[in-house]
């Protein structure tokens, strides 16, 4: 099983480049270890930038991120919020590929934050969970992504 991680990259980077903060590095190193304990395979393109020292051009990355999405059984979206500089653009696209491919989406919300009417209305296309989480990039985020994932294991 191969799990799609859709998250904000560039609103997560260092001020004036594309390395991702070291307050975030611990969160995506425990998921990535969390992913392969349970045996499957994974795609986040924060690991596959090497944090974003391996920073690749928009063709590289586009290509790279679209087929992720096509070889990958469901996706764990983190769309984004202030902390991540907003909802991310790049997630949008990821979902509107996915949505295409009909993948299955598990979209982190938080309360009191405005999504686009369209992300809120994915699930008529495919299938779709809305999960609560008004956590941020940290262990109880984590957790509840586990959570999915176990679910999704046990399904298959």
């Amino acid at each position: 099983m191969k799990v799609f991680i859709s998250c904000p990259f560039t609103g997560l980077c260092e001020d004036d480049n594309y390395e991702i903060k070291n307050e975030y590095k611990d969160f995506f190193n425990k998921l990535v270890e969390g992913i392969k304990l349970r045996g499957y395979d994974y795609y986040l393109a924060i690991k596959r930038e090497n944090w974003g020292k391996e920073h690749k051009g928009p063709e590289e990355c586009t290509i790279s991120d679209f087929n992720g999405v096509k070889d990958s059984d469901f996706l764990i979206v983190i769309p984004g919020n202030s902390e991540s500089k907003g909802i991310s653009g790049g997630v949008h696209i990821e979902l509107g590929w996915a949505s295409a491919l009909n993948k299955k989406l598990h979209i982190l919300i938080e309360n009191n934050f405005m999504y686009s009417p369209v992300l809120m209305g994915l699930s008529v296309l495919t299938d779709t969970e809305y999960h609560k989480c008004n956590e941020f990039l940290n262990d109880n985020m984590l957790k509840q992504i586990f959570e999915i994932i176990d679910k999704e294991g046990e399904s298959r």
